[in-house]
């Protein structure tokens, strides 16, 4: 299905208006007009015919707009009573796209993927993400095994956490925790100025591969627990962060770093994901 002219993009302020709406901070509303940051997301998200999308916080309708062109269904997920109204006047012309009034931290996504996509789907999440809600909403879509690829606009700062690299300052848990679950990487960065109203900050589209691991982790909350504990504070050695929270005396530990060949003075930033598994599963190998 292709549509003649895009026009969504280069009419946000126009519907706005029309319609006596503005941005609402509550929701982290931020429209984008940009049409080339729209292409470059079809591009990144290589966005085909035969993909299913789910797109979180549709707003207007800009990106949603050029996902029904590019794919094969969208799946919307909009908490803004005011905006679910723009959206079924501005997508009226689209057959392959179905919009959600709920909050997505509160809808049971996996139903929702059998009940409106056909079996065995291609899904990708796709989304201008409101910042609020970000990390939450991506470790809930990191445990639905059916989706194979998320591309979320967000903020910079929390882009660069979630693909943060060891030894730099952007790396703690976060980085992590998403390395856990998946291939992380900012792809394109984009300019404030590509938003209406323009936000504080400037943004990044970050792809996110979902991968299957076998970390052989028997317990994961404690394991996020875990990782979270020995970031807590940056300037401890890994010892101290563990003894704040643990009950192992330093010799313990000590021992623990020497058996794995890491220096007793090292912090949690110069570990990577596979040095922190080694560690904790020394410490907790029989945690069930």
């Amino acid at each position: 299905m292709l549509h003649g002219e895009i026009m969504i993009v280069h009419e946000t302020k126009k519907i706005l208006q029309q319609n006596h709406q503005f941005a609402k901070k509550m929701f982290g509303q931020n429209f984008l007009i940009e049409e080339n940051i729209l292409k470059k997301i079809i591009e990144q998200g290589e966005v085909s015919s035969s993909d299913c999308v789910i797109e979180i916080g549709p707003g207007l309708g800009t990106l949603t707009e050029f996902l029904a062109i590019h794919s094969k269904h969208v799946l919307c997920y909009e908490i803004d009573s005011d905006m679910i109204a723009i959206l079924n006047q501005t997508l009226s012309s689209y057959s392959n796209i179905t919009i959600v009034h709920q909050d997505i931290l509160k809808v049971d996504i996996k139903k929702d993927i059998d009940t409106y996509f056909p079996k065995n789907s291609k899904i990708k999440v796709i989304s201008n993400l409101p910042y609020y809600i970000t990390t939450p909403i991506l470790f809930r879509l990191l445990q639905i095994p059916s989706i194979s690829l998320m591309l979320f606009m967000v903020q910079k700062e929390l882009g660069e956490r979630m693909s943060g690299k060891p030894k730099t300052k952007e790396y703690n848990a976060l980085s992590v925790l998403m390395n856990y679950y998946a291939t992380c990487s900012i792809v394109h960065r984009v300019s404030r100025n590509c938003f209406y109203p323009v936000p504080n900050v400037e943004s990044v589209l970050l792809l996110v591969l979902p991968k299957q691991n076998d970390y052989s982790v028997n317990n994961e909350p404690h394991f996020t627990k875990f990782v979270q504990n020995i970031f807590s504070k940056r300037r401890k050695t890994l010892i101290n962060n563990i003894t704040s929270y643990y009950p192992f005396s330093k010799e313990e530990i000590t021992q623990v770093l020497l058996t794995l060949h890491f220096p007793k003075e090292v912090r949690s930033e110069e570990l990577t994901l596979e040095d922190i598994l080694k560690v904790y599963q020394q410490l907790f190998f029989n945690m069930k």
